[in-house]
């Protein structure tokens, strides 16, 4: 469901639970990308959005308000929040479907840009000290990172850990999803990670005007809930 085009110690808590199946991927092998221009264009223009660039409400789209970020999941989908146990914050939001997922966190960004930039950077060098490799590619929301992380199983055996990660900058916030599982090994629109580009492009953020360093976690709150 497309919103529309704009307008000018941790714990996980379930939202509501619906199965969801193993994230790791045993590959051997992920293809080099070619390296893309980085950060040119409109990536934004069909989300994600600011909550000042869409029109919320008069809809039947049922829809999760955390706050900073409201978020619109698709039957089916497990939604699960990473809930700071002493202050009930929440600090990063997980959809799992199937054998993918997604991880979104938020940051407060300079209202100059730049921040997804050094975030890549930084991607890429704990890649490498890990043992791993990451490369920039050109994505559905500009330049994605595609990492490929050693790890082993409850066996022992060796494992590749795949990740596909997005970037969307927009009015002093950042939003990062990282694309896991069978989805982040495929691309186009109809492929597995779709159904997770279209749920990326639908968030929401309400930032807000409080002042914060530029890569600070922007946290979320529980959603209420319905009484009656």
């Amino acid at each position: 469901m497309r919103l529309g085009r704009k307008r000018g110690t941790d714990a996980a808590e379930p939202l509501p639970p619906d199965g969801g199946d193993e994230l790791a991927s045993d590959v051997d092998e992920l293809d080099e990308p070619d390296l893309p221009a980085l950060d040119a264009g409109d990536y934004r223009a069909d989300g994600p959005f600011d909550v000042d660039e869409v029109e919320l409400g008069g809809d039947d789209v049922q829809r999760v308000d955390l706050g900073t970020l409201i978020v619109t999941p698709w039957q089916g989908l497990n939604l699960q929040l990473q809930v700071h146990e002493a202050t009930k914050q929440v600090r990063a939001i997980t959809g799992i479907w199937r054998t993918s997922g997604i991880e979104i966190v938020l940051f407060a960004a300079p209202a100059s840009g730049g921040l997804a930039q050094d975030m890549r950077e930084d991607l890429i060098d704990e890649a490498e000290r890990a043992g791993g490799n990451a490369q920039v590619a050109d994505g559905p929301f500009g330049p994605e990172l595609r990492r490929v992380l050693p790890q082993q199983n409850a066996k022992g055996e060796q494992l590749f850990h795949v990740s596909r990660i997005w970037f969307a900058e927009g009015p002093r916030w950042l939003l990062r999803g990282t694309l896991m599982g069978e989805a982040a090994l495929t691309d186009g629109a109809d492929s597995k990670a779709g159904p997770f580009v279209e749920f990326f492009r639908n968030l929401v953020v309400r930032r807000g005007s409080k002042p914060m360093v530029p890569g600070e976690l922007l946290t979320m709150e529980l959603p209420k809930r319905n009484e009656g």
